[in-house]
């Protein structure tokens, strides 16, 4: 009020002072007029706070500074603009004003406008929500040249390593949807499930060379998925095993006539886990060496006449110095595949002073399920080839990592 009155009293005595400008006059009386319409908000708000505005003929437009708080603070939006309950508020502010709460109407209108889906805020960074993506191609497209990823859910840092998961039992058919490592999402590792095409209709290296274009692929677009294309580790069982061996010991694929060498993106096999493996075709026994058989089919032939293409779908044949570390898992009661095929192969491996490990299990095979001792021997394996380098060792019978550390070389 102090502030009105001397304006007042600046106007009056500054019209006296130029009574014979005419021009002047209006000049003041304008700004006269802007003074007033600038400060009466703030001061209506300020008288209002102070118990002015009630009853004291100020009229309605007393409260305006007041009511916009006051409507700001009571304001069911959180901050960012988005729908109530993704962004919870937290801290003094939200106790000290709450929300105003929204009514049936408001609600249904709200709802009517868009779905959202809500994620909770303190999700770890590895959880066990993992992320899908399913029926991705890889090559011209058809069924069988697909993979599906699944990723960790979460906030996370850096890149991820990446496990790739081999299906089928043989080679006629690759179920990748069945996919048993899923759970290692919650461990922090990103896993595929490659498909390919099946052995009815193409004959090897059609399934070798499918599972390279997938990886290619994967490799490719690391950078999207935000995995590791230095750290990726093969995982198979069966004729998947053989397929991840057979692409894990060739890993620069200089053996390989499909490809040029400059086709190949920048890429590392860092491990190589194979469950009953493989890996010596001429040797699979005398149900194998009939035309008829999966491995036959798989070459095109009898296994003994066709001897020199058995060899070459042998990944025995590629055991070399520079071959990442392997584990080889293989039940001694493994009736359909020979336990001499994995010991076979380890034995390979340690000649050439490769980090590998073979675990022969007692009574029948296990499954890669979460829980079991197999997949927790795979994740303590996944780890530490990550990490530093492991001795070369045969375990027998039921097997913990307790085992593994304590258990000394043996050949």
């Amino acid at each position: 009020m102090k502030l009105i009155v001397a304006l007042n009293k600046l106007h009056f005595e500054l019209v006296s002072m130029f009574q014979t400008s005419h021009h002047a006059v209006k000049i003041l009386c304008s700004l006269h007029t802007m003074c007033l319409m600038l400060l009466s908000p703030s001061l209506a708000y300020t008288m209002d706070g102070a118990g002015i505005g009630d009853g004291a003929g100020i009229g309605e437009g007393a409260g305006i500074g007041k009511h916009a708080v006051r409507f700001h603070r009571e304001d069911p939006r959180p901050s960012g603009d988005v729908p109530v309950g993704v962004r919870p508020e937290s801290g003094s502010y939200s106790t000290q004003y709450p929300r105003r709460r929204l009514s049936k109407r408001a609600q249904r209108r709200l709802n009517r406008r868009s779905t959202w889906t809500v994620v909770p805020e303190d999700i770890p960074p590895h959880s066990g929500l993992p992320i899908e993506h399913r029926n991705l191609s890889y090559g011209s497209g058809e069924q069988h040249q697909q993979f599906d990823l699944y990723l960790p859910g979460g906030c996370r840092e850096g890149r991820l390593p990446l496990v790739i998961w081999l299906p089928g039992d043989d080679w006629s058919s690759s179920p990748r949807i069945d996919c048993p490592l899923t759970w290692l999402t919650q461990h922090g590792f990103a896993v595929a499930s490659i498909s390919y095409r099946p052995s009815q209709t193409h004959i090897f290296p059609t399934q070798r060379d499918d599972c390279l274009a997938a990886i290619n692929r994967l490799c490719e677009d690391a950078a999207i998925w935000g995995i590791d294309p230095t750290r990726i580790c093969l995982v198979g069982q069966a004729a998947g095993a053989h397929l991840s061996m057979l692409i894990g010991l060739d890993p620069d694929q200089k053996h390989n006539d499909s490809f040029e060498e400059d086709d190949f993106p920048t890429h590392r096999i860092a491990a190589i886990c194979g469950v009953s493996t493989i890996t010596h075709l001429p040797t699979l026994g005398t149900d194998s060496d009939r035309a008829s058989s999966a491995a036959s089919r798989l070459i095109g032939g009898p296994l003994p006449e066709f001897r020199e293409a058995a060899l070459r779908a042998s990944p025995i044949s590629y055991a070399s110095r520079n071959d990442p570390p392997t584990l080889l898992i293989h039940c001694k009661n493994d009736e359909t595949i020979p336990v001499s095929q994995s010991e076979r192969l380890h034995a390979a491996l340690l000649s050439a002073d490769v980090d590998s490990t073979l675990i022969l299990p007692e009574g029948q095979q296990e499954s890669l399920v979460e829980d079991g001792n197999v997949s927790q021997i795979v994740l303590n394996f996944l780890i530490r080839t990550l990490d530093t380098d492991i001795d070369s060792i045969i375990v027998t019978g039921k097997t913990t990592q307790i085992d593994l550390e304590n258990k000394p070389n043996q050949s």
